[in-house]
C-alpha cells in the first residue's frame, strides 16, 4: 500500500472541520479529535456533494458572491461563490459531528471521501433559490 493510500485510510472516523482556500487551492481539514489532524490540498477538479447535489466545486471560484462585482476582484478578496459556500459548510461542520465513514483512493489520483453528520438537515444552495 502506498503512503498516500495509507494516509487516506487514516481519515476513517475523522471529523470534518473546515473548508477554505488559498488562491485556487482547495483546503479541507479533518481532525481525529481535539488534536492535530490532516489537511487535503486540491488543485484539480473536485466536488463536494450532498446526494446528487453539487455543493462546491472549483468553478465556483469564477463567480462573485454578489452580482455586479468584478470576477477577478472577488477572487482576490475571497468573495466568490466558493468562499460563501465554504463558509456555509464550515459553519455546518462546527454545529454537527460530520465524520468520515468511507474513503477510496484509486487510479489517476482519484480520491473519494464519504462523511455523515449527526444533524444533517435539508438545505438548498444557493440560498437565493427561494426554496427551503
Amino acid at each position: 500500500m502506498s503512503a498516500i493510500a495509507a494516509a487516506v485510510r487514516a481519515l476513517a472516523g475523522a471529523r470534518l472541520t473546515e473548508v477554505r482556500r488559498v488562491a485556487n487551492l482547495a483546503i479541507v481539514v479533518f481532525r481525529p479529535g481535539d488534536g492535530p489532524g490532516w489537511t487535503i490540498h486540491a488543485q484539480c477538479p473536485f466536488r463536494v456533494t450532498h446526494g446528487d447535489v453539487i455543493l462546491l466545486g472549483p468553478r465556483d471560484l469564477n463567480w462573485p458572491r454578489e452580482r455586479g462585482i468584478d470576477r477577478d476582484e472577488a477572487f482576490e478578496n475571497g468573495t466568490t461563490k466558493y468562499d460563501a459556500q465554504a463558509e456555509f459548510l464550515t459553519a455546518r461542520f462546527a454545529t454537527s459531528d460530520f465524520r468520515v465513514t468511507g474513503t477510496e483512493f484509486g487510479p489517476g489520483g482519484r480520491l473519494a471521501i464519504e462523511a455523515t453528520g449527526d444533524g444533517e438537515g435539508h438545505f438548498v444552495y444557493p440560498e437565493a433559490a427561494g426554496h427551503d
